[in-house]
């Protein structure tokens, strides 16, 4: 007997049900795990910040005198230049001494004329005295032999102060360098005729150095006499020096609009005026939660980070402070103690599954 169409359908159908329920089960039992990204995790800590305004300025010298000419006349010996070291008390530069020299002698002569006079009139006045007792002498020659004496007297002592005056202007014609230091300029050659008073040289002492800081008007007020200052220039490479801030320069110009933080020390080794100095104020210490920089990620919600949660990460908005170097100042959204993603976060998303491995793996 044939069978008829709807024993055929029936069969059909039977056949595919059994058929699906096979792969069913099939598909169930492969289902995939979900995919772990490797990472690398550091437990959240805080440590003290700080937060820095970074300057360029320049170092000058605490003292640098001009040396003067103290007398008259014309240059005959110029012994140093420009950029050399000198010494308290070293011979600069000679004036021609020729006039002063005669002028000395001629004082000196005046002094020893004056003091024979005034020594023979001292005796003049002894005898008189003498006779005066016995009546042989009348009171108005004492008094005029005396008056004599004292006009000689003051002859003498106005003779001696212009031979000191003259001994001086002849010590003088040596220019001597007053202080330690580096000659950093030279304003006159040999053979110049010089004034007195006239500068000849300008010598920077190294001892003591003032560091200029431009700041912007919006920093001024947050800086204070005595707030610490990290310094380094590059005439000393990598050598740094704490210094404090001494003056305050508050003044605003109207072309840089920026005043001027001062920082007088102690020259640490050989820190040359001139030279540019880099300086960076510490404005304020805090205490904050600091982690790496490649922790922290940009997504749409903002700036996050991932804390572990077993092995699973759980997205936390942060708000950043400052950047020190390779780490980030988290102000708000991580607190110590927390684990969180480090290599790899850039790759997670809100409760993906994650792997740990060693750092430097």
């Amino acid at each position: 007997m044939r069978p008829n169409r709807s024993d055929w359908a029936g069969a059909l159908a039977l056949t595919m049900l059994v058929l699906l329920g096979g792969c069913g089960a099939e598909s169930a039992s492969q289902a995939p795990t979900p995919r772990q990204v490797s990472i690398t995790a550091t437990q959240v800590a805080t440590r003290p910040v700080e937060v820095l305004e970074e300057s360029v300025g320049y170092i000058d010298t605490q003292t640098a005198p001009l040396v003067a000419a103290e007398v008259a006349g014309r240059l005959v010996e110029v012994r140093v230049d420009v950029g050399q070291p000198v010494k308290a008390g070293q011979v600069l530069a000679r004036i021609e001494q020729v006039d002063y020299d005669n002028e000395l002698r001629s004082a000196s002569a005046e002094v020893g004329r004056l003091t024979a006079l005034a020594d023979n009139q001292r005796r003049v006045v002894e005898r008189y005295r003498s006779l005066g007792r016995g009546g042989f002498v009348s009171e108005t020659a004492l008094d005029e032999a005396e008056a004599q004496l004292k006009a000689l007297t003051e002859q003498l002592a106005t003779a001696q102060a212009r031979r000191d005056i003259a001994a001086r202007g002849v010590s003088k014609t040596t220019v001597l360098a007053p202080v330690d230091g580096v000659i950093q300029q030279r304003l006159v050659s040999k053979g110049t005729y010089v004034a007195n008073g006239q500068a000849l040289f300008e010598i920077a002492t190294r001892a003591l150095l003032r560091v200029h800081l431009p700041l912007p008007e919006t920093v001024l007020g947050r800086v204070q006499v005595g707030q610490t200052v990290y310094l380094a220039t590059p005439s000393a490479p990598g050598q740094r020096v704490t210094g404090r801030v001494t003056e305050l320069r508050p003044r605003v110009s109207s072309g840089s609009r920026a005043g001027e933080a001062i920082v007088e020390l102690r020259n640490p080794g050989d820190w040359a005026p001139g030279a540019s100095v880099v300086g960076q104020l510490v404005l304020t210490r805090r205490e904050s939660v600091v982690v790496p920089a490649v922790s922290v990620v940009l997504r749409p919600a903002g700036q996050v980070a991932y804390r572990l949660d077993g092995d699973t990460a759980r997205q936390v908005k942060v708000e950043v402070g400052e950047r020190l170097g390779s780490e980030l100042e988290v102000l708000s959204g991580l607190e110590a103690g927390a684990r969180i993603a480090v290599d790899g976060a850039a790759y997670l998303s809100d409760g993906a599954a994650v792997k740990l491995r060693e750092q430097g793996s």
